[in-house]
């Protein structure tokens, strides 16, 4: 593909819809296992072809020498394949390789319109669930003038012919499984060289034989030009994703140690979100995923799972606390990010949660990137003659 990996991943970060970016390395994967299964067969094809046709060479001077030449099922076997030391019928791995590579390339398919519905629609992206997504994803698209390219570029793959056949051939092979794929070739006998994806009917469509090594290739080709073209003009429209207003990337954190008798202990870590005035300059709901880019261009993120975040004003410290934002949807979710309620809050709760930190969270491990933040770390040496205080302010 020719589209900037790293342009696409930085924009996502940038307009706070980094969700999708797993999508876009689900993509990548499932496009690498297409391409590798198509790969595959080229070669597995080209490798029978040729041992069938140096076994027919092998018979055929043996008869010449002897006056005799017979072909044997040792002969007909040395066209398998030994991978692992397990030996394969090499009609049977390109059976199997032919189907997979039609469900990966149905299955990138299926991710591209998932990054669609992450990377432009935001708060108010359907379910990857929703069996209706990319009719859905269409109607909501044409609601934005903004949008009009991309589903011109959507609309005209789902009509296309070549994406049809995908989306059936994959459809037969999994809900009727009727084996569709033809491999035979002659030998001594004839010249046949048969690798064929046989004619069939689904959803009242009639689809007639094809070469398998031809479709195969044109489908592959269709699938990774029409993906490159989708990402590059989704890559131009993220600015414009319907809504993101409810997604803070931006955590502050605290974390207060002792050292004592050559031991360090945590006393506390407070997690902050700044606003510039009062507490209704967020919504009352917020989803969070810490997230920096760095001046490389580096994205450090993680997945965040405290339950509390207290909203404070901007420059305030832990001295000006308005409110809490407390975690609604729970850590045993596979949303980046978290859905936090936020509600008003009094100095004296964020002085009790310092205070009883250590009997609440006893025991739990407290796992942070502080790539992913900024915020300061405060170490106090307390022993019997010195009481030192030092920071370490972490703003990366």
């Amino acid at each position: 593909m020719t589209i900037d990996i790293s342009a696409l991943e930085r924009a996502l970060a940038e307009h706070k819809v980094y969700d999708a970016w797993q999508y876009v390395k689900s993509l990548q994967e499932t496009l690498g296992y297409m391409s590798v299964s198509y790969n595959m067969l080229t070669k597995v094809h080209d490798h029978r072809v040729a041992t069938l046709a140096a076994v027919e060479q092998n018979i055929m001077h043996q008869a010449h020498e002897t006056g005799e030449g017979r072909c044997t099922s040792n002969d007909l076997n040395r066209t398998n394949l030994v991978i692992g030391g397990y030996e394969v019928d090499d009609v049977v791995f390109m059976r199997k390789t032919a189907m997979e590579f039609f469900h990966y390339g149905r299955i990138s398919m299926d991710v591209l319109f998932q990054i669609v519905n992450a990377a432009l629609l935001g708060d108010e992206a359907y379910s990857v669930e929703d069996k209706g997504l990319l009719r859905k994803l269409l109607n909501k698209l044409t609601t934005k003038p903004e949008f009009a390219t991309l589903l011109q570029l959507m609309d005209t793959n789902k009509n296309d012919p070549r994406y049809q056949y995908l989306m059936a051939f994959d459809n037969y092979i999994k809900h009727i499984k009727t084996v569709l794929i033809t491999v035979k070739n002659s030998i001594l006998i004839g010249n046949a060289d048969v690798f064929q994806l046989n004619a069939f009917s689904y959803g009242e469509v009639n689809y007639p034989a094809e070469n398998a090594l031809d479709k195969i290739k044109e489908i592959h080709d269709y699938v990774i030009s029409t993906i490159d073209a989708i990402l590059t003009e989704i890559l131009t429209q993220i600015p414009n994703c319907f809504s993101n207003t409810q997604r803070v990337q931006e955590i502050h954190y605290k974390q207060v140690f002792t050292e004592r008798e050559g031991k360090t202990y945590t006393e506390y870590v407070s997690f902050f979100i700044d606003v510039p005035n009062s507490l209704s300059d967020l919504p009352t709901e917020i989803k969070v995923y810490p997230l920096i880019i760095k001046p490389n261009d580096e994205i450090y993120s993680f997945d965040f799972r405290f339950d509390k975040i207290f909203i404070r004003k901007a420059g305030s410290e832990e001295t000006d606390i308005l409110g809490v934002a407390t975690l609604k949807n729970g850590v045993a979710t596979n949303e980046f990010y978290r859905v936090y309620e936020v509600k008003p809050c009094r100095q004296l709760d964020y002085g009790l949660y310092v205070a009883n930190f250590k009997t609440v969270y006893d025991g739990m491990r407290l796992s942070m990137n502080l790539y992913a933040m900024d915020g300061v770390m405060i170490f106090i040496k307390d022993d019997k003659t010195t009481a030192e205080r030092t920071e370490n302010n972490t703003d990366q």
